[in-house]
């Protein structure tokens, strides 16, 4: 398939995407701020439940070792590397949503680290921080609901909406069109997927083991801190006050994980459910 046939096809997809996305209306549309909505929540537990069986097995031991046996300048290359290979798409979500300043100040940072690969961060501690942005963040800014609450294997909490945009975020991503053949991009796909996550567990090991340990209903929790994330991200931090989100709770307001440059982890929410 060439470059061209490639793009008409992404074309084709992103509109129909789109489109979906836009009748992805639900209760959120009656009411300001995120509310749960989550219409299949006995199937959403299962997976959940699977996903958990899974972090506890698999995950949580793989990331205790990495983030105990490997050095931490390695670690920092490694999310470098994987913050500078997501650039493209976080510039071109920043462009539709006209915010030509973070646009900027990704597209500089792809640049310049480009020279290590994206190994090294040379605007580390020079102000040259950029938000993360994707297209779910994009079609929220529109005012695209996030529609049902769901849980996908392997990937955790997500929405209607926000599948639509990781979806989209493929065809942003300059890889899909210059990795050639379907093996060697499910390849590349697994491996930085698997990255990404061993990275996140790492770095919120302490956070998240609280988290699960502190939950009376960890799967209701974690459905409140996603939808109250998400709500914050969109608005780029800035949840409206005074408005009732997700829960009701607000308990994640003032907690932002580590997965984006020049990030703060705040302190974890106190109450649980």
């Amino acid at each position: 398939m060439t470059l061209l046939s490639r793009m008409h096809r992404a074309a084709g997809v992103f509109l129909v995407l789109f489109l979906l996305a836009g009748c992805a209306s639900s209760p959120e549309d009656a009411t300001e701020g995120p509310q749960v909505y989550d219409p299949i929540e006995p199937v959403n537990r299962v997976v959940f439940a699977m996903n958990d069986a899974v972090d506890t097995i698999v995950l949580q031991p793989t990331a205790f070792v990495y983030k105990n046996a490997v050095p931490d300048p390695i670690q920092d290359m490694v999310r470098n590397f994987l913050l500078w290979l997501r650039s493209p798409v976080v510039v071109a979500n920043s462009l539709l949503q006209g915010d030509t300043e973070n646009a900027g100040s990704a597209t500089r940072q792809f640049f310049v680290n480009a020279v290590t690969a994206g190994l090294i961060d040379w605007g580390d501690g020079l102000g040259w921080g950029y938000r993360d942005e994707d297209f779910g963040q994009t079609l929220g800014s529109y005012g695209v609901a996030g529609g049902p609450y769901l849980v996908v294997p392997l990937i955790g909490p997500s929405n209607g909406r926000d599948i639509v945009g990781t979806v989209v975020d493929i065809f942003f991503d300059p890889l899909t069109y210059l990795v050639s053949g379907p093996g060697a991009r499910n390849a590349i796909t697994i491996a930085r997927g698997t990255g990404e996550a061993v990275d996140f567990r790492a770095r919120n090991y302490e956070g998240i083991n609280d988290l699960k340990a502190s939950s009376v209903d960890y799967y209701a929790r974690l459905r409140s801190i996603y939808l109250q994330r998400r709500e914050s991200e969109i608005r780029n931090g800035q949840p409206p006050k005074g408005v009732q989100s997700a829960d009701g709770s607000e308990e994640f307001q003032n907690f932002e994980p580590s997965d984006r440059p020049q990030s703060v982890t705040g302190e974890l929410p106190a109450n649980a459910n």
